[in-house]
This record gives structure tokens, sequence and C-alpha cells, in this order.
């Protein structure tokens, strides 16, 4: 008998791995699939929490809104009150699904699911994290240009191009992560 016949105790082992020893790739990607919609189930619970309203949301709300008041300075008048920004006679509330967790959330989800060192894992986060808040910061910005400019055109951009754009851009920050941090590196457990 062949290892991995019957009555070897091998058979279930042989299946689920490669001819070198890995695992399946079907076997890979079920597993990142279900612990990416854990994580998404998991840590958009603790952020749907009133606590995380006031010490994430809110708090992440203002900050936006002071660094695009900030920047718009340099371009008109702008006037700010909390989460309020006024940009050239244009208004907004930042409120909090424009404060940009909900796409780190998604991105930070997908990081951890992928099978990876817990050190490529800690740069995906170092990395991604940052660029994503940087594109929304650019996102909120250049919303208050379009809807200063030209206010017909305002929900357009905000709902059809931005929404998409920041889970394009977020996508190519988790796959430049995946490529250049983690594909040239063997696979390894959690």
């Amino acid at each position: 008998m062949s290892a991995g016949g019957p009555g070897s105790g091998g058979g279930k082992r042989a299946r689920d791995q490669d001819p070198i020893g890995r695992p399946r790739a079907g076997r890979v990607m079920a597993r990142f699939c279900l612990l990416f919609l854990l994580c998404v189930a998991g840590l958009g619970l603790l952020t749907s929490t009133p606590a995380a309203a006031t010490y994430l949301h809110h708090p992440m709300a203002r900050v936006f809104a002071a660094l695009s008041a900030r920047a718009l300075e340099w371009v008109g008048t702008v006037s700010l009150s909390g989460t309020s920004l006024v940009y050239d006679g244009f208004g907004v509330e930042i409120v909090d699904a424009c404060d940009g967790i909900l796409p780190s959330l998604i991105y930070l989800a997908a990081v951890l699911a992928f099978p990876s060192r817990w050190r490529d894992k800690g740069w995906g986060i170092l990395i991604g994290l940052p660029a994503i808040f940087l594109i929304n910061l650019v996102r909120l910005i250049t919303l208050m240009l379009v809807g200063a400019t030209w206010p017909d055109l305002f929900e357009q951009v905000h709902i059809y191009v931005w929404q998409a754009l920041v889970v394009a851009l977020a996508m190519a920050v988790w796959v430049f992560w995946a490529e250049r941090f983690v594909r040239a590196r063997p696979v390894a457990g959690p």
C-alpha cells in the first residue's frame, strides 16, 4: 500500500496538501474568507458601540474636519466648528460614516485574515492605516472643493466617485502590502 491509501491514516493529510506538503490553495482561500468575515463582523460590532462613537468616531471626525480646514485655508475661506466645516460658503457636517473607520476596518480585517507572519501583519497595519486615512483626507478636501465650485455635482462625486475610489485605493494598498511584504516569504501559520 502507498502512503495515503486506505488504512494508512495519511489519506486526509495527503488530500489537504499539495505534492510538496503545503496546504492546498482552496483550503487557504476558504480559511482567509472565513477569517476575513469573522474579523469584519467582530470589528464591526466593536466599532458600532456607543463607546466607539465617543472615543473613536467623533474624535476622528473632528480630526478630519480640522485637517481639512487647515488644508483648505490655503485656497479659500474656511470656518470650522467641531465637525461642521464651511469652505467658501459650502458647508458639510463630517459624520461617522465619513471618518475613514469603515474602510480601515475592512483593510485591517483583510490584513489580519491573510496567511502571513505577525511581523508582516504589523507592517501591513503600519503602512495601510495611515495610507487609508490620507486617502480619506484627500477625499474630504476634494469633496469640499467640488461642493464649493460645483454644488450640483457634490452628491454624485460624494456617492459614486469617492466611495468607489476609496474601496479601490484601499484594495490597492492591501495588494501592495501582500505583494511587497508577504508574497516573497513562505506562508506561515498564525
